[in-house]
């Protein structure tokens, strides 16, 4: 595990906020703050690598579904940074 487990919440529950839950079996169930997400997750050497993201379609006026592009992470204490396919920080969660 990296320094601080990824295994936990992440991001804040409420409409149109981003969040996170991965569980120590490896799936993930979360919400791009409109649409729900679920998946499943690995890691390797400290970097969190999520398997194909399966979610919901429905349109949310005003929202930032960044998230549902999600394709790896990092830990850094409290803070989730998250990374699309390309390797660019797309986002970052807190520890729930």
């Amino acid at each position: 595990m990296p320094r601080s487990s990824p295994v936990g919440a992440w991001g804040r529950l409420g409409r149109g906020l981003p969040h996170l839950s991965l569980s120590s079996d490896g799936r993930l169930a979360g919400s791009d703050g409109c649409n729900r997400l679920a998946g499943g997750w690995s890691l390797r050497d400290e970097i969190i690598e999520f398997g194909p993201l399966v979610s919901t379609l429905m349109f949310c006026e005003g929202v930032d579904t960044w998230l549902r592009d999600a394709a790896s992470a990092t830990v850094d204490g409290d803070v989730m940074h998250v990374r699309d396919a390309e390797g660019r920080e797309i986002g970052t969660l807190e520890r729930g």
